[in-house]
């Protein structure tokens, strides 16, 4: 017996010392490995959960329940990185020299700028995987609010760092000075605050001289206008033509088309608003961004009251929910609606 106990000892600590001690595993007992291979066994034969499909546009406008599987804030708001970074300018001391305080100011600035290109590709990474990078011919998915703005923004952003890169290579420290004076050659990431400004109040200025213009072309007994009309007040008011235009007295060639296209973007995203949520689930910064697309003057506004603005827009155009009439149907008037609204009709917001 002493023999037989001395050989089996003998033999583990050989296995021991030719495998190495991390190569012995104590033995799991028979039941365990029973209940291993059941729960294996009932995981493979489960099905995996489909994926839940985003609704098209015309889907979106006449439905009410929320389809995408993601939370409703992360489907809604884009990514931060697709707006400003902030900018932290030094104060003034009065006891250091003017050159030095420049000196300081230029280099926040230069840091702003670094920030916002790093962005740009950084965005452009986040596009890369989401559901917009490669939108298909008949896709039967719909990508989600938050998708459709990054691509937005990415594309207007990619545009133009060729010219505004040259520009600050050329310029440096004096590009805020530059692109004061350009302002749309400038990524939206790499927007100052000064900047951005210069645009609300350029746009708020040609949107109320417009309006003034337009009430002498509206029919005034009636709540409803042609089809078509008033498009050149519509890409006037949103800023979608150039000012020239204004000074010559006629629309912008191919207004219309721009006028209707912007419509229909607005009538889709206020409906994924609505079954994202509605705009209580909107970062405060998406607030005045969904204002300003939808002709709001936003300058010198509290974001509560724009929060209340966005809402009353909402319920203005949203679809009178027909059970006879079909998803097309809802997209039109809910399109019709929104033309009215940027037209003024009912009351501006």
């Amino acid at each position: 017996m002493r023999h037989t106990v001395g050989l089996r000892l003998s033999r583990i600590r050989s296995q021991v010392t030719s495998h190495g001690p991390t190569a012995f595993v104590l033995p799991l007992p028979t039941t365990a490995y029973r209940r291993l291979g059941s729960s294996q066994s009932a995981a493979a034969a489960s099905p995996a959960p489909a994926p839940a499909q985003v609704k098209s546009a015309a889907e979106l406008i006449s439905s009410n329940q929320l389809s995408s599987p993601l939370p409703r804030s992360s489907t809604l708001n884009p990514p931060a990185s697709t707006r400003p970074p902030p900018l932290d300018l030094p104060a003034r001391d009065p006891a250091a020299s003017l050159a030095g305080h420049l000196m300081k100011t230029g280099k926040a600035y230069l840091a702003f700028y670094k920030a916002g290109l790093r962005a740009i590709f950084t965005n452009r990474a986040l596009l890369a995987q989401s559901s917009a990078a490669t939108p298909t011919q008949g896709a039967k998915t719909f990508p989600s609010r938050s998708d459709i703005l990054l691509r937005e923004r990415v594309r207007h952003d990619l545009s133009r760092l060729p010219v505004f890169g040259l520009l600050l290579l050329v310029c440096g420290e004096f590009t805020p000075f530059i692109v004061l004076l350009f302002p749309r050659l400038t990524p939206y990431t790499c927007r100052i605050p000064k900047q951005t400004a210069a645009l609300r109040r350029a746009v708020q200025a040609r949107r109320d001289a417009s309006f003034r213009a337009l009430r002498y072309l509206l029919p005034s007994e009636t709540g409803s206008v042609p089809p078509g009309m008033g498009a050149g007040h519509i890409c006037r008011s949103l800023g979608l033509t150039s000012s020239v235009w204004d000074k010559i007295g006629l629309d912008a060639p191919l207004a219309g088309a721009r006028a209707r296209s912007a419509v229909a973007r607005i009538a889709a995203d206020d409906a994924m608003i609505r079954e994202g949520g509605g705009v209580g689930l909107l970062v405060d910064e998406e607030v005045v961004l969904a204002c300003e697309d939808r002709g709001m003057d936003v300058m010198d506004e509290p974001v509560e009251r724009l929060r209340a603005k966005l809402e009353e827009w909402l319920r203005r155009t949203t679809a009178s929910g027909n059970t006879g009439a079909s998803r097309e149907a809802a997209q039109r008037e809910a399109e019709q609606k929104v033309w009215e609204m940027l037209l003024g009709l009912g009351g501006r917001i």
